[in-house]
């Protein structure tokens, strides 16, 4: 297999750290009680209180450097065919530019889902985002940390 990352790293299409798993759940606490037994690192709720759907508080836990968001409905869903089933909803990845990102992928032909577009996280930040689809269905979220 032959790898060339170069030109992805200069142009800002290569995704850096994975920064999140949201998982999809009808019950969000109790999915949130599930992954608490395994003595994450910490447990906290992610602020979407300045989101446009409304206030909000997204039970989450953090085990390592990995982020786990339980959501009972996703802000992608309306986008697709029919609403994502339960289990991990997406993957997320803090990229240096968003921007960068969609434009490489739309040189290779893919087009995002959803975005980009900006999200106030509470204390997580402020975030650009972008949701993408990959052909077998998993959604991939890019996103870059902004003021």
């Amino acid at each position: 297999m032959t790898e060339n990352n170069s030109a992805n790293a200069t142009s800002g299409g290569k995704m850096n750290t994975l920064f999140n798993l949201g998982v999809k759940t009808p019950d969000s606490a109790a999915e949130e009680a599930f992954f608490a037994a395994f003595n994450p690192d910490r447990k906290f709720f992610l602020d979407r209180s300045y989101a446009k759907t409304g206030p909000k508080k997204v039970p989450a836990i953090e085990l390592g450097q990995v982020k786990f968001f339980f959501f009972e409905t996703l802000a992608y869903d309306e986008d697709l065919p029919a609403p994502q089933a339960g289990g991990i909803s997406h993957v997320a990845f803090m990229v240096d530019s968003v921007d960068k990102v969609v434009e490489n992928l739309r040189q290779k032909g893919y087009e995002p889902l959803r975005g980009p577009y900006t999200v106030d996280n509470g204390d997580l930040g402020h975030r650009k985002v972008v949701f993408f689809r990959s052909p077998n269905g998993l959604i991939i979220e890019p996103q870059e940390l902004v003021q």
